[in-house]
């Protein structure tokens, strides 16, 4: 056989070698595959460092060897994984859970034991500390009874510690009144209102006149203006009284004189006269006159009731 023919052997043994190394090299090729899935689903995947798309993915045609497996999505842990591919082993299935991402909130107000909520759900009271809420946008409110709302929104974008004063404002006015001794009547323009430890919520702005009441002690009156949100608080020690007189009349709006000083109409309350007999006098139309001497007592309620007769 000469040289040409042994060439021309040689050459084609060549060209069927690597066709079917071509041939051999796609099969093993074309075998190669890794699956990637997630919950939730549409998890970015990435394959040694470069995006192939989301979750679910097969990953197809990849040549032999060590491979890092990325999956990610926005709040959400990512997952990282290392697998080798080769003839034993030329297919590969990966499902990963992936955990929410979450941030610290922590709130305190003043007024302190006001409600927080979050996205319209309730999760505590104040001072609070919350540690699971997840990434992303939230809406705070800070609420407590007759004060004003305290709001707030954020968008969160990491683990981090987030950190809220809430200073909630009055929302209507009131007065809260404290006495020694308690259970006396309190009145407000001359409308009972209840004993004392009393507040008194929802007041209008505007000028009131206080009237605190206790048998056997001195009355104590103020006039005060309110204004909208305001808190008032007053704390009194009732004086004993020395004496006590109370007069009543049948029917009452009699005029009173007292050792023929005009006293007013009755019912008629006074405190600390001085002790001893005073001359009493009453006076009404259509009715005869009536008079007539009182004592006033240290340390009793002097209380006279007098019936006045009509005129023939």
């Amino acid at each position: 056989m000469g040289k040409r023919t042994t060439g021309i052997i040689i050459i084609v043994v060549i060209v069927v070698a690597s066709v079917l190394l071509y041939f051999i090299v796609r099969a093993t090729i074309s075998s190669t595959e890794i699956f990637v899935d997630s919950y939730p689903k549409e998890c970015n995947v990435y394959l040694n460092g470069e995006l192939k798309g989301d979750t679910p993915i097969s990953l197809r045609g990849l040549d032999y060897g060590e491979y890092l497996i990325e999956v990610s999505k926005e709040g959400f842990t990512t997952s990282t994984q290392s697998l080798t591919l080769n003839r034993e082993n030329p297919k590969k299935v990966i499902f990963v859970t992936l955990e929410h991402l979450t941030f610290t909130l922590e709130v305190e107000s003043y007024p302190s034991e006001a409600e927080v909520y979050i996205d319209g759900i309730k999760i505590g009271i104040t001072p609070l500390k919350t540690e699971d809420l997840l990434l992303g946008k939230h809406f705070i409110e800070v609420r407590k009874q007759n004060y004003t709302k305290w709001t707030k929104e954020i968008e969160v974008k990491e683990n981090q510690t987030i950190k809220f004063f809430a200073e909630l404002l009055p929302s209507s006015s009131s007065i809260s009144i404290v006495s020694v001794p308690d259970a006396a009547k309190v009145f407000i323009n001359n409308v009972e209102k209840g004993v004392t430890p009393l507040t008194i919520e929802n007041l209008e702005p505007g000028e009131y006149e206080l009237l605190v009441i206790k048998d056997g002690y001195v009355p104590y009156r103020e006039s005060f203006t309110i204004s909208k949100g305001d808190t008032i608080k007053r704390d009194l020690v009732l004086k004993k009284a020395t004496t006590y007189l109370i007069i009543n009349s049948v029917p009452e709006g009699a005029t009173l004189y007292l050792n023929n000083e005009l006293k007013g109409k009755t019912p008629y309350e006074e405190l600390d006269l001085k002790p001893g007999i005073y001359s009493l006098r009453l006076t009404m139309d259509g009715y005869l006159e009536f008079s007539t001497e009182i004592e006033i007592v240290t340390g009793k309620i002097s209380k006279f009731e007098f019936t006045l007769l009509k005129l023939p």
